[in-house]
């Protein structure tokens, strides 16, 4: 059932999208109460979430809390091989894979804020990975374009990046940069796609 981006919401909506019992109240719904999932942490790559969040949540439990509540956030884990929404290939000097930001947040609307997380795997590159650098997490509006590229860092390096076509179509990518070496091969997946509002 969706729930509205504004006006009015029934605690009969809030019902039909999270469970619960009657009598019906407020403190049901109450974030991290079970319901529905407390927020997540942008910092915290370890644990993998899938859930509800009250994206309008601002401290105080009213109803405008839980506009658009229905949108599921995706939080994925930090993993070395194995399986996830999306990783790039193994290759040399580059590597890209596309999602659809739909397929994680569903249909958004003009002016939607969401964040979008991607890491150079564990293990691959074979040791032109640095700590602090081998991720990047872009902040990106619903309607406009943004990209962002970790920062170059020492003489050899695998640099993680990721592209949003403002639309509904993300990129995540990585490329070598630096002097010769056997290894500048490379693979980024997608760490973390989730609402920020």
């Amino acid at each position: 059932m969706a729930i509205a981006r504004s006006g009015p919401i029934s605690f009969s909506t809030l019902q039909g999208e999270f469970g619960g019992s009657h009598p019906i109240s407020l403190y049901e719904y109450r974030n991290g109460g079970g319901l529905v999932t407390a927020g997540v942490s942008f910092s915290n790559y370890s644990t993998g979430i899938s859930g509800m969040s009250l994206p309008n949540y601002t401290g105080a439990y009213k109803l405008s809390a839980y506009y658009a509540a229905d949108v599921a956030n995706v939080y994925t884990c930090y993993y070395s091989g194995g399986t996830s929404p999306v990783k790039t290939a193994f290759s040399f000097p580059s590597v890209s894979a596309t999602l659809a930001v739909s397929t994680y947040l569903g249909a958004l609307a003009s002016g939607d804020t969401f964040w979008v997380c991607c890491q150079n795997t564990s293990g691959w590159p074979y040791g032109w990975s640095y700590p602090g650098y081998d991720h990047v997490i872009l902040g990106c509006t619903y309607g406009s374009s943004a990209s962002l590229t970790a920062p170059a860092y020492g003489t050899k390096q695998f640099r993680p990046s990721i592209y949003y076509d403002g639309s509904n179509t993300v990129t995540i990518s990585g490329s070598y940069r630096g002097g010769g070496t056997n290894y500048p091969h490379g693979q980024v997946a997608l760490q973390g796609i989730v609402r920020s509002n």
